[in-house]
């Protein structure tokens, strides 16, 4: 399953819901905090004074990351496995985190939503980074899932009615072993399992 760049980039905000939310713990303001606490609906139309700064922006930025958040669990749902392959050896590989750091990072050095130009900057660094992710084909290989019990395997797998050996790397909520056979599907370059040939709860 390739995935279509619109549903790419929602996979790629929800990876970044926890940044989200520290830029919204960041536009907090304390001094209207201590005075009263308003109504959502009411930040969002500015109809009153907001404990958020900049409330349009902060609820925004994380009501999209929440929004790709879920789409990237319904899209590891609808993936189908239909095809099956014998793993002969698995290594699990920790998820790669640099990339993912960075913009967290960033985020603490002063970058806050009436900083209109360093926003842009930081806009620009993120599709940038979407870009490389994307088409190296790792827009999967997203860390905040360990968080949910999904964890990156590299196997060396074959299929059952072929002799050639394949490598390649499989994201399950399972422990990949060697000497069994998984259903899986593809989700852009990686594998995705969901459990073990004959397993009803798949």
């Amino acid at each position: 399953m390739q995935l279509r760049i619109l549903i790419a980039a929602a996979i790629y905000l929800g990876s970044y819901l926890p940044l989200s939310l520290i830029l919204l713990a960041q536009d907090l303001d304390l001094e209207a905090v201590k005075r009263d606490i308003c109504p959502v609906g009411s930040m969002v139309t500015l109809s009153c004074a907001s404990p958020l700064k900049n409330p349009l922006w902060s609820l925004a930025a994380f009501a999209v990351c929440l929004v790709g958040m879920v789409v990237t669990f319904v899209a590891l749902r609808i993936v189908r496995t239909p095809q099956r392959v014998k793993v002969s050896e698995s290594k699990h590989i920790p998820a790669d985190l640099i990339n993912y750091v960075i913009p967290y990072v960033v985020s603490f050095i002063s970058l806050d939503f009436e900083q209109g130009t360093k926003l842009i900057g930081f806009a620009v660094f993120l599709v940038w980074i979407f870009w490389i992710t994307y088409r190296s084909g790792q827009i999967v290989l997203n860390p905040i899932l360990a968080a949910f019990g999904w964890k990156l395997f590299e196997v060396k797998y074959t299929y059952p009615a072929g002799s050639g050996i394949f490598v390649g790397r499989m994201l399950s909520k399972l422990d990949i072993e060697p000497d069994r056979t998984y259903l899986q599907g593809h989700l852009q370059d990686v594998m995705v399992v969901r459990g073990e040939e004959g397993d009803a709860s798949r």
